[in-house]
């Protein structure tokens, strides 16, 4: 439909220039998603079209998986990394460890009373994770790791550098 639009003659430039945008966004998720289905992990990068009043967008996913037999990521083994630009709760990173099942969660905040928060809430995560048929073994929250933004190439929150480590220096050993 989307194509359709795009070479329609009748359409607002508007709303052709929305619907290019969304196939230009789908075509890059498309690209994404096909990684090898040979090899043993899958990496997948998701980026979830929610995009905020500014006009930024506002959450990436990041899987990590094995494959099943058919090629299929396995959800009972995998790693998720949520970075969610949340208004009112501000930057947040969820890293979220399953192993048979069995459930890690971290989150990042950078606010410690955000991180306060969401650990109060570990039994009501913990009833919607069983009722999914996995179990929360732990639910732990630090803050975001503070980076100099000029070393890092980047000040503006949320963005790569500004929870990226800081760079290297040394050598790993001497001949």
């Amino acid at each position: 439909m989307l194509l359709q639009m795009l070479a329609a003659d009748d359409v607002p430039a508007p709303l052709q220039e929305a619907a290019r945008q969304l196939v230009h966004q789908l075509t890059g998720q498309q690209l994404l998603l096909n990684t090898d289905r040979t090899a043993p992990f899958a990496q997948v990068t998701l980026f979830l079209p929610f995009v905020g009043a500014d006009g930024e967008q506002t959450a990436a996913v990041h899987i990590e998986s094995r494959r099943g037999r058919k090629g299929e990521l396995d959800a009972a083994n995998c790693r998720l990394w949520f970075d969610l630009q949340m208004k009112s709760l501000g930057l947040i990173m969820l890293d979220v460890q399953v192993l048979d099942k069995k459930v890690m969660l971290k989150v990042y905040t950078e606010a410690e009373m955000t991180g306060q928060f969401l650990e109060s809430r570990e039994e009501e995560v913990q009833e919607a994770l069983q009722a999914a048929g996995y179990q929360l073994v732990s639910l732990k929250s630090g803050l975001l790791p503070s980076v100099e933004p000029e070393t890092m190439g980047g000040n503006e929150p949320g963005s790569p550098f500004s929870y990226t480590p800081t760079i290297y220096k040394g050598v790993d050993y001497r001949v």
